[in-house]
């Protein structure tokens, strides 16, 4: 074979520098490739166990509030029942006795103790003493569970985690008497504002006393409406002697029985109506807190499972929060 022929068999110089030159950036790009694919999987390794923990976290808190929401609205419902009977049964066996005792003197028939009225009140006169001398010990309990059970859980902007000092609340039955609580005018109600003048709001009561600062009675407070109950059932259980001495067979005043004639029923059977609307509003007050209790813990919706809308939308989507260190 020439010379010539082995010169056109061979390859060019520049032919195989190109070869060699792919050659190398095919296996450079085959290892970046390699490399690419392997931190592509680290990093959707990452991003699955992100958003797996996500998830994770966000149904162990939607079942932390669940239980939470269970708990609530049971204690609220057995704060509710426990006190519409606390309440409800003296005050429906006080008026039994009151309204006894005027029939009986109407049909000039109280000193019979044969007759119907008087057996009758002498037959309830234990459960009303029951009634009474149970209401009157627990009654400061019972307004505190109804403050803690009812008033707290279904006030929606109320944040335990940011409240650092007791309630200040100073409210009680004693204040009550002490400002002038009146239990023939100072009645429930839940209008908020005046359609004329907003800045009266007819939901509060302001008592003032001799320059002391004023006592707020809340009617949106369930607390607020058992003490003012106690309190009416108290003063009318006071003024009641006469009553008593004729339902318990003991000899009765004279005099108060006259007072008793002459003045007191009128006032009796007002504030007997009056304790009636009073046990209806609070009955009203405890539904519609067991209510919002029940919005405060309603499912948010969709957009509350996206995560980065999630801590937009931040206390609308946790209705339960966590205290900061």
């Amino acid at each position: 074979m020439s010379k010539l022929d082995d010169h056109g068999a061979s390859t060019p110089p520049g032919a195989a520098n190109r070869s060699g030159f792919w050659q190398s950036a095919k296996r450079t790009f085959f290892l970046i490739e390699q490399d690419f694919a392997v931190s592509k999987l680290a990093i959707l390794g990452v991003l699955g166990t992100l958003i797996g923990s996500y998830f994770q976290n966000l149904s162990i808190y939607n079942d932390k509030v669940a239980a939470q929401a269970k708990d609530d609205m049971t204690a609220a419902a057995n704060a509710f029942a426990d006190a519409s009977s606390a309440l409800s049964v003296p005050l429906a066996l006080q008026q039994q006795l009151i309204f006894g005792y005027h029939n009986a003197i109407v049909a000039n028939a109280d000193a019979d103790s044969n007759g119907y009225e008087t057996a009758n009140a002498r037959t309830i006169y234990k459960s009303y003493t029951d009634a009474y001398g149970s209401l009157s010990q627990h009654y400061n309990l019972l307004a505190r569970k109804m403050e803690l059970y009812l008033d707290w859980p279904s006030n929606l902007t109320r944040d335990p985690a940011t409240h650092s000092a007791p309630s200040t609340d100073r409210i009680d039955m004693s204040l009550l008497n002490t400002y002038g609580f009146d239990c023939e005018d100072d009645m429930p109600s839940f209008q908020k504002a005046d359609p004329e003048d907003k800045n009266i709001d007819y939901s509060q009561i302001k008592l003032p006393h001799r320059g002391q600062p004023m006592l707020t009675v809340d009617w949106y407070s369930a607390k607020h409406n058992v003490l003012a109950i106690e309190t009416c059932f108290e003063v009318t259980h006071r003024a009641m002697i006469p009553v008593r001495q004729w339902a318990s067979g003991s000899p009765v005043d004279q005099a108060a029985r006259t007072k008793f004639i002459n003045t007191n029923f009128d006032i009796f059977q007002a504030r007997a109506s009056n304790q009636v609307l009073r046990l209806n509003a609070f009955m009203s007050l405890a539904m519609y807190d067991i209510d919002q209790i029940r919005v405060k813990y309603r499912p948010k919706g969709y957009l509350c499972s996206v995560p980065i809308l999630r801590s937009a939308l931040g206390s609308r989507c946790m209705p339960v929060r966590t205290a900061g260190p």
